[in-house]
């Protein structure tokens, strides 16, 4: 057990200490996408598993993240976030800059639904609104303040506890890295674990996600209510000082982390029964 909890303390580390961040981590990728696969109808869960070939949507929910560094999906970098800033009360079209999240949530769903496209085209849009719905519930994939980047711009030294309410090893990073990893990782050994409690706990007393109108334009702006929240909880550091983030804040936001895991997959689960089950 000694060796299990040293490696998950080296792994939250290495996580959350170097490179980009990149949205819900793959356990959060993989609670979103769990939490809608077992709420679609039996005709989009038809569909789904032809155009997966079998595969899980859980097992392809991170793929979108490692499609953006390759040559061939460089262009969809921007399609993971939309930087509104937190005065702002809503997004607008501005916001968007040529390409972002609400650009990339209603593109893929046009593909998706149109029966014309290749098959190859719809399993790609598959695979990415499987992906780009849970961004839309990372709050910080939906704001930003004074041009941080969502956040990543935020220098945090987190001292937290992790599953066993043991302390982790404190370790430099940023505030959006946080989000995307470490609380979730600090919480639970096994996201299927969470997945079942989320289920069992929050997903049956949700509202139902808005699918028709601007949807996606909607879902950010309930993304970003959320992100201006967070940036209140958070002071902004001063020069050349990180916000220092222990258990306290682990414990006062894990409510709003739940949540916006199960509102991923309510709105993933609505949206695939909407484009492929009627």
């Amino acid at each position: 057990m000694r060796r299990i909890l040293l490696g998950l303390s080296l792994c939250l580390a290495l996580a959350i200490s170097s490179g980009p961040a990149l949205a819900w981590g793959d356990r959060g990728h993989s609670i979103v996408a769990e939490l809608a696969q077992r709420h679609l109808t039996p005709k989009a869960a038809d569909a789904v598993r032809e155009l997966l070939a079998g595969a899980s949507m859980a097992g392809v929910a991170s793929w979108a993240d490692d499609y953006k560094f390759r040559p061939e999906g460089s262009s969809t970098q921007a399609w993971h976030f939309i930087d509104i800033d937190v005065a702002k009360a809503t997004y607008s079209e501005d916001d968007c800059k040529g390409a972002c999240l609400v650009s990339a949530l209603r593109l893929e769903s046009a593909i998706l639904s149109d029966p014309h496209r290749h098959e190859a085209e719809h399993r790609q849009a598959l695979m990415m609104l499987i992906h780009l719905v849970g961004d839309s519930t990372q709050p910080f994939h939906c704001a930003e303040r004074d041009n941080d980047s969502g956040a990543n711009l935020v220098p945090v030294t987190l001292a937290i506890n992790g599953p066993d309410g043991k302390p982790l090893p404190v370790v430099q990073t940023n505030l959006h890295a946080i989000w995307d990893d470490a609380l979730i990782n600090a919480h639970v050994y096994s996201w299927g674990v969470y997945a079942d409690d989320l289920e069992t706990r929050l997903f049956a007393g949700l509202p139902a996600p808005t699918i028709y109108g601007d949807w996606a334009a909607t879902w950010v702006d309930e993304c970003h209510v959320v992100a201006q929240r967070l940036y209140k909880m958070t002071p902004a550091p001063a020069a050349g000082a990180s916000v220092n983030i222990g258990t306290d804040y682990q414990k006062a936001v894990q409510q709003t982390i739940d949540l916006q895991l199960a509102t991923g997959g309510a709105r993933l689960a609505a949206l695939l029964n909407h484009l492929l089950g009627e």
